[in-house]
């Protein structure tokens, strides 16, 4: 496959660890062998420097979560600063990438398609999700399919952003309380947000072929160090319930004939289907 030239005025990043080189050179290679070029690696904010923290945007209670993690907070903290430096350089679009996603060979095609149609879109999330989920009728943008996204995903570790999507996520996160998973996968009227069909990447934790990569692109570095992964606050019982009752309320919707009219207008639920050359 040839070689995918990224469009003027917009980029691609991948999140790394300076401490963490293998990821970065796992990352170097998926990139080759996508046929992206041009990939640029943005050096990730690490919980267990002392200052690293400071004067982050973490207020318990302003999202869907009450406590945060060290590691969770420099993870948000380590997108939003994605986000920032699009905004500061003006990019008419940003693709954003973690430091563990295998890709297909189909990825590098798909994503300059999509950042040269920024306007088209805020985010096109591009990886699979380990979840059964909801999305609405299949479309193409760029020539690339997609189904609009109904409900948050647990991961976000590959996609595409418009400029005014950076714009939009700096400014709701300004006080935040969230898993950067969740934050960027909230539905939300001024927000639109689709899912690859199929996702053309997919992170090692989930990928078949994982028995084939060095463990510490396998195991998040991040997650095992118990200093940056303790001590989780879930809030006040008035924060945990009022969150019951929004789970059960949207749970309820979709059992009162919701899905049933999702499905009759050609929507999908389920898991997202992965590009054929990659296995979950």
């Amino acid at each position: 496959m040839g070689r995918q030239e990224l469009p003027p005025e917009t980029g691609a990043f991948f999140i790394n660890l300076d401490r963490v080189p293998a990821r970065r050179a796992f990352m170097e290679t998926q990139f080759a062998h996508s046929g992206l070029a041009g990939a640029t690696r943005f050096s990730a904010t690490d919980a267990q420097q002392p200052e690293a923290l400071v004067g982050n945007g973490y207020v318990p209670g302003t999202g869907s979560r009450w406590g945060l993690k060290q590691s969770e907070i420099a993870c948000f903290e380590s997108h939003r600063a994605v986000w920032q430096n699009a905004v500061d350089r003006n990019l008419k679009a940003v693709a954003v990438f973690e430091d563990d996603v295998e890709m297909s060979t189909q990825a590098g095609s798909a994503i300059s398609a999509l950042l040269d149609a920024g306007d088209a879109y805020d985010m096109i999330k591009l990886d699979y999700s380990p979840r059964s989920l909801r999305f609405g009728p299949e479309l193409q943008l760029a020539g690339v399919n997609v189904r609009p996204m109904l409900e948050m995903a647990p991961s976000a570790a590959a996609y595409v952003l418009s400029h005014e999507a950076c714009r939009k996520l700096l400014t709701w996160s300004e006080k935040y309380s969230d898993h950067l998973d969740d934050f960027v996968s909230i539905p939300r009227p001024d927000w639109r947000m689709y899912q690859c069909f199929p996702a053309v990447g997919v992170q090692m934790i989930w990928s078949k072929q994982q028995d084939q990569t060095v463990e510490a692109v396998k195991i998040s570095e991040r997650s095992q160090d118990r200093k940056i992964n303790s001590g989780l606050d879930k809030g006040p019982l008035w924060f945990r319930t009022r969150r019951e009752l929004q789970a059960a309320r949207r749970k309820l919707y979709w059992r009162m004939g919701g899905q049933a009219r999702l499905l009759d207008q050609g929507g999908y639920v389920g898991f997202i289907p992965c590009a054929d050359d990659l296995s979950v």
